[in-house]
């Protein structure tokens, strides 16, 4: 069996997956910025104002860690929901890929395991690299990350 990268290298139908899953990424990733923009500003507004007008010092450090974690709630929440109930996130749909699962049925427990590594604090965003270049050397279905082939998933063409 020969390296994903090198069936990816040789094969047009991988390089447009690829392609098309690489943009659906980007779209999901503005879907998220603007999500996450507009409700951290809500929260900001709700829950921090009432500390920034008693002049709280802590204020800073307090919103910095909680933007972080709402963050990774927000993007893992997305993925887990979208594919997990459809199979699909709005960049996806937007590109005509679907998430299935090889065997049995697509789950949030899979759609969890497979988006483990997307979130955005630096050390997912390793993560998520070190997923692709694992997936990219290794052996297996040229389809795959490493996070997909741990949850036995593929991203395809939804009309495949």
């Amino acid at each position: 069996m020969q390296r994903r990268l090198d069936a990816i290298r040789t094969n047009s139908a991988l390089q447009n997956l690829w392609t098309r899953r690489a943009i659906a990424f980007v779209i999901d990733s503005l879907v998220l910025l603007i999500v996450f923009v507009v409700l951290n500003a809500v929260l900001a507004l709700v829950l921090f104002l009432p500390l920034l007008v008693l002049n709280v010092n802590a204020f800073g450090g307090l919103f910095s860690g909680f933007s972080a974690v709402f963050g990774l709630v927000i993007v893992w929440g997305y993925y887990v929901a979208m594919e997990g109930s459809a199979g699909t996130t709005i960049g996806k749909r937007f590109m005509d890929l679907k998430v299935r699962s090889l065997r049995g049925s697509m789950s949030y427990t899979k759609a969890f395991v497979r988006s483990f590594t997307k979130a955005w604090i630096p050390v997912f965003a390793f993560l998520f690299a070190l997923d692709l270049i694992i997936g990219f050397v290794t052996q297996g279905d040229p389809r795959q990350r490493f996070s997909d082939t741990v949850a036995d998933t593929a991203v395809v063409h939804a009309r495949a």
